[in-house]
């Protein structure tokens, strides 16, 4: 990560119209005293004639100092270097009015993820928490502590907004999300926007992916312009490509790596990435789509890189990112959605009880196995569950063919420990629920 290129992180939390009120800055500091998480190093409160927000009642900044955290999992702790952590974070508080949030929530944010009724009740109240901070440990981990803290402060919220990844959530989301340990995915601390236009030609239609929220961890936002095939995975491969970044640092400009199983690429500055794909000026993503204040910010497009290291267009791989494409997952990874999937397992197994015999909803769990009795190297396979009993086993039935001999084979019916868990799904006729979104089947 490149501190030089890093932004703030700010969310904020328009409250519910039973909570909405005037919080004082003594109700602030009672919150914060309650919480056993962190120590309170400095508190400040700061002067009218210096607030930063729009609409502010109050300001304050903040430092907090942290317990350390500790991964389990030894194949994580080798990606997640735990002595970057000092463990100390600044944030700054505000209570502004509500208004200046949602007035142009709708042009600004994806709303498609927050119920009607919910913002009509967030444009209704006349409240709202602002808190920023700048990261200064691991990005996930910090993430964690500010979604904790807001969560906190506004106990119950008519909408969630990361203002940073341009992204509104429910109250409910937020409540729910800040009880894990960590977010089961590092997919959190960003959101990819797709733009298409078809207003040309609806049988040729442009797409243009973009990341918001990844200069907050440092890294630069990432983009994939010049693209047609609409049945490509390439939101899937701008992701995958945010991950690594997020975990390894930023590549040099024209670094070429490999992604995906067979897919090469590498990134260029966008400006230089037009010109080298002869991206045409009316085409999505151009410099016409730059002239705001959020678009025109430095970030990188993905290119494809051909076996004679020519640019192309990423619809050169087009193929190989539409026959089921295979991205890399990290151990880290791996170990936080494993960590999710324990955390909410009572959710699932509760269901499953309850369900037996339902034809209409199935359960189903990732496992991971290896060639040997060693943690590394495990391939993770989908079983559907029938049972799960007091031992801790699911007696459940193999979905796909092992590629590995792991001396088991699809259409397989037997007992599995639970403690080789690392994810878990629902389907139901109407959803797919997962440790990420299980609180919606309660809503």
């Amino acid at each position: 990560m490149n501190d030089n290129l890093k932004m703030e992180s700010s969310m904020a939390a328009v409250f519910s119209k039973e909570y909405d009120h005037n919080m004082s800055i003594e109700e602030l500091k009672e919150i914060l005293n309650e919480s056993d998480e962190f120590i309170i190093l400095e508190f400040k409160e700061i002067e009218k004639n210096k607030y930063v927000r729009e609409k502010s009642k109050w300001e304050v900044s903040l430092k907090l100092q942290y317990l350390p955290m500790v991964m389990e999992n030894e194949n994580a702790k080798d990606e997640y270097d735990n002595s970057k952590n000092n463990d100390e974070l600044n944030f700054y508080i505000a209570l502004v009015e509500a208004s200046s949030l949602t007035e142009n929530l709708p042009e600004i944010f994806s709303v498609n993820t927050v119920r009607e009724s919910d913002y009509i009740e967030a444009t209704k109240c006349k409240y709202a928490i602002h808190i920023s901070t700048v990261f200064n440990n691991f990005p996930l981990t910090d993430y964690q502590r500010q979604l904790k803290l807001l969560n906190n402060i506004a106990a119950e919220t008519s909408i969630f907004l990361d203002i940073s990844s341009f992204t509104a959530r429910s109250g409910e989301w937020l409540k729910y999300t800040s009880t894990f340990s960590l977010p089961p995915s590092l997919d959190y601390l960003y959101t990819i926007h797709a733009i298409y236009d078809d207003d040309k030609n609806p049988e040729k239609i442009e797409y243009w992916f973009h990341t918001h929220g990844l200069y907050r961890v440092g890294c630069i936002e990432l983009e994939i312009i010049g693209v047609e095939d609409s049945n490509a995975a390439y939101g899937e491969l701008l992701s995958a490509c945010a991950r690594l970044f997020i975990q390894n640092g930023v590549p040099k400009s024209g670094f070429v790596f490999n992604p995906a199983y067979k897919v090469n690429v590498c990134w260029l500055p966008w400006d230089m990435a037009l010109k080298e794909l002869n991206i045409d000026k009316d085409f999505s993503g151009s410099f016409k789509d730059r002239e705001d204040n959020i678009h025109n910010n430095p970030s990188g497009a993905l290119v494809a890189v051909d076996k004679n290291g020519n640019y192309k267009t990423l619809d050169y791989f087009k193929k190989e990112l539409s026959d089921n494409p295979v991205f890399m997952l990290s151990s880290f990874e791996t170990e936080i959605m494993k960590q999710a999937a324990f955390e909410k397992i009572e959710y699932f197994i509760n269901l499953l009880n309850k369900n037996k015999g339902d034809d209409k909803i199935s359960f189903l769990v990732k496992m991971g196995y290896g060639e040997n009795n060693s943690n590394k190297d495990l391939e993770h396979l989908w079983f559907e569950v029938h049972s799960f009993n007091e031992d801790g086993f699911f007696d459940a039935t193999l979905l796909n063919e092992p590629y590995k001999n792991l001396g088991m084979h699809e259409g397989e019916r037997g007992l599995h420990n639970i403690e080789n868990l690392t994810d878990w799904q629902i389907y139901t006729e109407e959803a797919i629920f997962n440790p990420k979104n299980i609180y919606l089947l309660f809503l």
